[in-house]
């Protein structure tokens, strides 16, 4: 997310550069005009475009950054028949999940589902190994498997409550016992 702001910013000082050095050049005052804003739109169109982008899952074949990511932790699987798979994901070293789409495969479908409902009943996490693999399915294939969850952090031992010792306690006690029986 703050990689897409250093972007938007970058694209922006680019655009304001290129309407400043149309503004300032020899041109029509109808030139000037429309350079400032066209550049408007395209500020607005970039902001907007960047916006929708975030909502939207990432095509597997475009995934640059992440591409040789060895394994990664899948967290639910959603399927439209006939279209795609949809993965929220979540990668080793990124706080956020991610969303993908895979082509569709009914047999990968069933396979990742079946492994994510094992892992639900079990308590283990399901990884899927090679995640990017070539279009080749022999060069590279891709393994779901579950591994056992994370061990809990270890207990403390708990800490005894804050009391008060009272040396007349038993003299306080007999009293009121006394009293109690007077009446």
């Amino acid at each position: 997310m703050e990689f897409l702001n250093w972007l938007y910013a970058i694209l922006t000082l680019l655009i304001a550069l290129i309407v400043a050095l149309t503004f300032w050049s020899r041109k029509k005052t109808q030139y000037k005009i429309l350079a400032i804003i066209i550049g408007l739109f395209c500020f607005a169109i970039s902001y907007g475009s960047m916006l929708e982008i975030l909502s939207r899952p990432k095509p597997k074949n475009l995934e640059v950054l992440n591409k040789y990511t060895n394994e990664l932790t899948l967290l639910h699987v959603n399927w439209v028949e006939g279209e795609a798979i949809y993965l929220l994901v979540q990668l080793e070293g990124l706080v956020e999940p991610r969303l993908y789409k895979f082509p569709w495969n009914a047999a990968q479908a069933q396979e990742y589902d079946e492994m994510l409902e094992k892992g639900r009943e079990n308590g283990e996490e399901v990884k899927i190994a090679n995640p990017f693999y070539p279009t080749n399915t022999e060069e590279r294939k891709t393994l779901v498997y579950t591994t056992p969850a994370k061990p809990l952090p270890p207990k403390e031992a708990p800490e005894p409550g804050i009391t008060s010792y009272d040396p007349n306690v038993t003299e306080k006690l007999l009293d009121y016992r006394d009293k109690r029986e007077v009446q």
